[in-house]
């Protein structure tokens, strides 16, 4: 897998600060990958100092080469 873009902005609500987190993946198509994004939205991260709040998948465009993903997440200040 290769990342082509990654941005974030800050994020707050009344009770929370972190961020919101953009990425775009590129990744050769493989039974693996299509597992791997299936139990992404459940997947538990370890990230110093923050908690994975949620992570989804907003886009998968395939090619008979490759697979684009474009993935969010945010992140809350622990």
């Amino acid at each position: 897998m290769e990342i082509v873009t990654a941005d974030w902005v800050r994020w707050a609500s009344a009770t929370f600060t972190g961020a919101r987190h953009a990425t775009i993946w590129t990744a050769l198509p493989s039974p693996a990958l299509d597992a791997w994004l299936a139990t992404l939205p459940e997947t538990e991260f370890d990230v110093r100092g923050h908690l994975v709040a949620d992570v989804g998948v907003q886009a998968v465009t395939r090619s008979a080469a490759s697979v684009r993903l474009e993935i969010e997440a945010l992140t809350v200040e622990a």
